[in-house]
């Protein structure tokens, strides 16, 4: 096996690193969640016009949000486990 494998394998086991892989991941999704909805303000900034077609805007940030739950409770199991 390859050493620096081995290595990561035997530092993800540890409690400490868990936790901080739990929260990147989190942070990742929350940030990610923060992006889109700042770029959407400014793009109906630029364009009031847009609005109308906001319906597929939500179905895009409803996706990430789910995508941030699945993250939140991955972190979660990986913080009992």
């Amino acid at each position: 096996m390859n050493p620096l494998v081995q290595f990561a394998a035997e530092a993800a086991a540890q409690p400490t690193a868990k936790a901080l892989m739990a929260g990147l991941a989190m942070g990742v999704a929350a940030l990610s969640l923060g992006w889109i909805g700042s770029s959407y303000m400014k793009a109906l900034g630029r364009n009031p016009e847009a609005g109308k077609a906001a319906g597929q805007i939500i179905i895009i940030a409803a996706m990430v949000e789910v995508t941030a739950l699945l993250t939140f409770l991955l972190g979660a199991f990986l913080l009992t486990a």
